[in-house]
C-alpha cells in the first residue's frame, strides 16, 4: 500500500514539474536557515550537560545582604569549609581565572585567556577525561604543576608527547617553570567552564593577596574571589541542606553574617544567572527566542507557499479524485496520499537543505557571535529535530489541500462546482497577506534596530570617543612613569594617562556608601581609580572644583571626584566641594557621562587617584589622523621599558563599536532572513500567478474580445496584489511596533520609530510582488483572443 502511495507521488510530481520545483526551492531555502538557528538552540539548551554527575553539581552564590545583591563569588575558605562541615557535601573546589597568564611558546609569550587556578577535584566534579599522564589528577596539587587541554598542548608541543616536560610561563607578572603533569580532553564547546589549562590555586590566593593589599587570602571569609563548585552525594534534599546554611554562616561570619549562600544547579547556571552578578559565561534568553520566532515565521512562509500552490492546481486535481472515487476510492486512502506527496517533497527537501546550511554555517557563526558547529554529543537529537520538522512541515503543508480535495463530492466535480464561490480564492488571500506581514515586520525591525545602531554610536557618550588609543599594561606594571613621561613628547601625541579600566568599561568596582540625608540608606557607586590628566585626557568635563594634581599631595589617598549622579543619588543638597564621602574629600564634580554600554543608565561615580600598581591601561590621545605615525615610536618606546610584555592596543572607536557588536549582527541576521521570506514568498506569488493566469485565459480572451486593452487587464492583476501588500503592511506595522519597543527597552538610550520605517518596508514588498506579478500579467495580456476562447 505505501508503495503504491509512494509511485503515486512520484508520479505527480513529475507531471507537475513547476509546482514541484518551485515549493523544493522554497522548501530547501526555508529548512536550511530554520536548521542553522535549530542548531543555535539545540547548542544553547544542551549548555554543561556533557557532565556526567550534572544533577549533583552545584555551584554556590553568595547573597550579599548589605547591596541585597546575588553573586557567584565567594571566599577561598567556603569550599573546604562546606566539605568540612556537611558530610552530603562530597566534593569541592574553587575556581579563578587567572588573568594576564601567558605560556611561552618558541620564543615568545603568549596569552593564554582561559588558564584556571584550581585545585585536583575539579577532575572529580565536572567531566574532564584526562587523555595523557599518570592520569593521578592529584598531581595538580603541586604549584608546580600545570594540567594543558590537547589543543594547547599541541600548539606547544607539536608531534611531542609534553608530559614531564618543563614549559615557562609568566603568572602574577613572575617567572615560573611548570611541569606537564596531564593533557585532558578539549572541553565541548557548550560549556560554562572554559579552560586550556589548569594550575595550583596557591597561584590565585598568591594574586588576590598582592590586588587586595593582605597575606591571608586563602583563609579569609571577607575576600569573595573564588567560584565555588561542590558535587553533592546522590540521596541528598538540596533544600535540605540550604536550610542548615544559616547556622553554618553564623559559625564562620558573625552572628549578624553579611553574607548568605545558596546553591545553584550546574544545568541552571546558563539559562539561570540573569540576576546573578558576575556569572561567568550565560545564556542571551531574548536572542534564543527572537531566533526561534524567526525559524517559525520563515517554516510558515515556506508552508503557505506550499498550500497556495496547492489550491492553485486543486482544479486539476478535482477531475483525478472524482475518477477515483467513482471507482471506489475512499476519503482516507485519498487523503493519505496527497498528505504522502507532501512528505515525499519535503524529504527530498531536507538532504539539499543540509547542503545548504552546511556552506552557510561559517558566516552564520560570525553574524551569531559564536562558533556554530555540529556538536558529536548532540548528534542524535539534531537527527531526531531535523527529521521531525521536515516531516511535520510535510504534513502541516499537505494538510489543508488533502483535507479540501479528499472531501469532495464526485457531483460536484463534475459538475465544475469547485469553480464556483470566492471561498478558496479569500483564503489564498488571507494566506498572502499572511507571507507578505512576515516579510514587512523582517525589514520594518531590520531597519528599527539599524537605526538603534547608529544611534548608539554616534551619540554623545560624555567622553571623547575618537582619536585615542588604549594599551594594555597588565597588572603592576613598574614602568608607568618612565614611559607615560617618554610619550608624551612623542610628536602628534596631545596627552596620555593611565587608568585600572579603560571607558568603555565592561565591569568595575563598586563601593558602598551612606546616604547624606538618610545614614540607614545605603548607595552603590562605582569606582573608577584614575592617574593624573586623565580626565583632560577622555575630555570628561569638570563642572566644580579641580582635576587632581601632583602639587595636592594629598590627592592621592584623601580626595576624590565624583560626578552629577553621584551627587543627586547620595542626596548632597549643598555645595558638595570639600565634603567627606568616606575617609576622602570631595575636591571635583565631573559632568555626566557613560562609563558602560547605552543599555545602561548613567551610574553615580567616583573617580580616585590611582597607585601605580592599580593601573592596567593607558590611554594616548592623539591629532586626528596620526594613529599611523605614532604607533612605531609607541611600540619602540614600550621595548624599553617592557621586556616581558607584549604591546597591545586597541582604539576608543573600536571598544565602542564591539560593544554594540551584538546589535549590528542582529540586523544583519534579520535582514538576511527578510531576504529569505521574500525569496520564498516571490516563489509562491510566481507560480501562483502562473496557475491562476492559465486558469483565467478564457476570461481574459473574452475581456479583449469586448475591447479590454492589455493595460487594463494587467492593471486588474496588479491591482489586486497590491491591495493585498497594503493590507499586509497595516497588520505588520502595530505587530512590529510591539515588538521593537520590547527589544529597545534593552538600551536605557533609544532611539524613535519612525512612519518612514514602514513606508520603505511596504515600498520594498510593493516592488517585489509588483516585479513578481508583471511578467505573468504582461504575458497573459498578449495572448490571442481567438486563441484563448478555444479553452474550456
Amino acid at each position: 500500500m505505501l508503495k503504491n502511495y509512494l509511485k503515486s507521488a512520484l508520479r505527480f510530481l513529475r507531471h507537475n514539474i513547476i509546482f514541484a520545483g518551485i515549493n523544493l526551492i522554497g522548501l530547501s531555502i526555508a529548512l536550511s536557515a530554520s536548521f542553522i538557528i535549530v542548531l543555535f538552540v539545540i547548542n544553547e539548551f544542551s549548555y554543561d550537560h556533557y557532565n556526567i554527575k550534572i544533577k549533583q553539581i552545584f555551584r554556590v552564590l553568595n547573597y550579599n545582604l548589605d547591596i541585597k545583591k546575588t553573586t557567584s563569588e565567594t571566599p577561598y575558605i567556603l569550599a573546604a569549609s562546606l566539605k568540612e562541615d556537611f558530610p552530603q557535601i562530597e566534593k569541592s573546589t574553587n575556581i579563578w581565572n587567572m588573568l594576564g597568564f601567558r605560556l611561552k611558546i618558541k620564543d615568545d609569550f603568549i596569552m593564554v585567556p582561559n588558564a584556571i587556578a584550581t585545585d585536583s577535584e575539579i577532575f572529580d566534579i565536572f567531566t574532564l577525561p584526562l587523555i595523557a599522564g599518570s592520569f593521578d589528577a592529584k598531581l595538580l596539587d603541586d604549584q608546580n604543576s600545570i594540567f594543558l587541554s590537547r589543543d594547547l598542548a599541541e600548539k606547544i608541543f607539536p608531534g611531542q608527547n609534553p608530559i614531564g616536560r618543563e614549559i615557562e610561563a609568566m603568572a602574577n607578572n613572575l617567572d615560573h617553570i611548570f611541569i606537564v603533569n596531564g593533557i585532558f580532553e578539549n572541553i565541548p564547546q557548550n560549556s560554562t567552564l572554559k579552560a586550556q589549562c589548569f594550575i595550583n590555586n596557591k597561584w590565585a590566593v598568591r594574586s588576590i593577596n598582592k590586588i587586595v593589599g593582605i597575606t591571608n587570602a586563602d583563609n579569609n571569609w571577607n575576600t569573595p574571589f573564588w567560584n565555588t563548585w561542590v558535587q553533592l552525594s546522590k540521596d541528598c534534599d538540596v533544600k535540605v541542606l540550604e536550610s542548615r546554611f544559616g547556622p553554618f554562616e553564623v559559625k564562620h561570619l558573625g552572628e549578624k553574617p553579611h553574607f548568605h549562600y545558596s546553591l545553584q544547579n550546574l544545568g541552571d547556571a546558563y539559562f539561570g544567572s540573569d540576576n546573578i552578578l558576575n556569572p561567568g559565561i550565560i545564556c542571551n534568553k531574548n536572542n534564543v527566542r527572537l531566533f526561534s520566532a524567526i525559524a517559525f515565521l520563515i517554516i510558515l512562509v515556506a508552508t503557505i507557499n506550499y498550500i497556495l500552490l496547492s489550491t492553485a492546481i486543486s482544479t486539476g486535481r478535482g477531475f483525478e479524485i472524482g475518477i477515483r472515487k467513482t471507482f471506489g476510492a475512499i476519503n482516507r486512502k485519498i487523503k493519505i496520499q496527497l498528505l504522502s506527496e507532501s512528505i515525499l517533497l519535503a524529504l527530498i527537501a531536507l538532504p539539499l537543505s543540509y547542503i545548504l546550511m552546511s556552506i552557510a554555517l561559517p558566516y552564520a557563526g560570525v553574524m551569531f557571535q559564536t562558533k556554530l558547529q555540529i556538536i558529536s554529543s548532540n548528534i542524535l537529537i539534531y537527527i531526531s529535530i531535523y527529521l521531525t520538522l521536515t516531516i511535520i512541515i510535510g504534513v502541516v503543508s499537505g494538510l489543508y489541500t488533502s483535507s479540501y480535495l479528499s472531501s469532495l463530492k464526485v457531483i460536484d466535480i463534475f459538475s465544475n462546482a469547485i469553480l464556483l464561490g470566492n471561498r478558496k480564492q479569500i483564503f489564498r488571500s488571507f494566506l498572502i497577506v499572511v507571507q507578505l506581514a512576515i516579510f514587512c515586520s523582517f525589514v520594518s525591525s531590520a531597519l528599527i534596530i539599524r537605526s538603534q545602531y547608529k544611534y548608539i554610536i554616534n551619540k554623545d557618550l560624555g567622553h571623547y570617543k575618537n582619536d585615542i588609543l588604549m594599551i594594555e599594561v597588565g597588572e603592576d606594571f613598574k614602568g608607568y612613569s618612565a614611559y607615560i613621561n617618554t610619550i608624551k613628547s612623542i610628536p602628534n601625541v596631545i596627552t596620555a594617562t593611565g587608568s585600572m579600566y579603560s571607558l568603555p568599561m565592561d565591569g568595575t568596582l563598586t563601593i558602598i556608601r551612606h546616604h547624606f540625608q538618610d545614614k540607614s540608606m545605603e548607595v552603590p557607586t562605582k569606582g573608577i581609580f584614575v592617574a593624573y590628566d586623565f580626565l583632560t585626557t577622555m575630555g570628561i568635563t569638570i563642572l566644580k572644583g579641580r582635576d587632581f594634581s601632583p602639587e595636592f599631595g594629598s590627592d592621592l589617598d584623601q580626595s576624590v571626584i565624583i560626578n552629577e549622579t553621584a551627587v543627586k543619588r547620595l542626596g548632597i543638597i549643598d555645595d558638595p566641594v570639600g565634603k567627606k564621602l568616606g575617609n576622602q574629600t570631595i575636591i571635583g564634580i565631573v559632568k555626566d557621562f557613560n562609563i558602560f554600554s547605552l543599555r545602561s543608565d548613567i551610574q553615580p561615580v567616583e573617580i580616585s587617584l590611582s597607585h601605580g600598581k592599580s593601573i592596567q591601561q593607558i590611554e594616548v590621545r592623539y591629532k586626528k589622523g596620526a594613529l599611523n605615525s605614532i604607533l612605531p615610536e609607541l611600540k619602540t618606546e614600550w621595548k624599553k621599558v617592557s621586556t616581558d610584555r607584549p604591546f597591545s592596543f586597541s582604539t576608543i572607536e573600536d571598544l565602542i563599536k564591539n560593544q554594540y557588536t551584538s546589535e549590528k549582527n542582529l540586523s544583519s541576521i534579520i535582514s538576511i532572513f527578510a531576504l529569505f521570506s521574500s525569496l520564498i514568498a516571490a516563489f509562491g506569488l510566481f507560480g501562483l500567478t502562473l496557475f491562476v493566469g492559465r486558469s483565467r485565459i478564457k476570461e481574459i480572451g473574452i475581456r479583449k474580445a469586448f475591447g479590454s486593452s492589455e493595460n487594463a487587464i494587467v492593471y486588474s492583476f496588479l491591482s489586486n496584489n497590491l491591495i493585498l501588500v497594503v493590507t499586509a503592511a497595516l497588520i505588520s506595522t502595530p505587530v512590529t511596533i510591539y515588538f521593537m519597543r520590547t527589544w529597545l527597552n534593552n538600551f536605557a538610550f533609544k532611539t524613535n520609530i519612525n512612519a518612514s520605517t514602514f513606508i520603505i518596508s511596504f515600498i520594498i514588498a510593493a516592488v517585489i510582488v509588483f516585479l513578481t506579478v508583471f511578467i505573468h500579467a504582461y504575458k497573459a495580456s498578449r495572448i490571442n483572443p481567438v486563441e484563448a476562447l478555444r479553452h474550456v
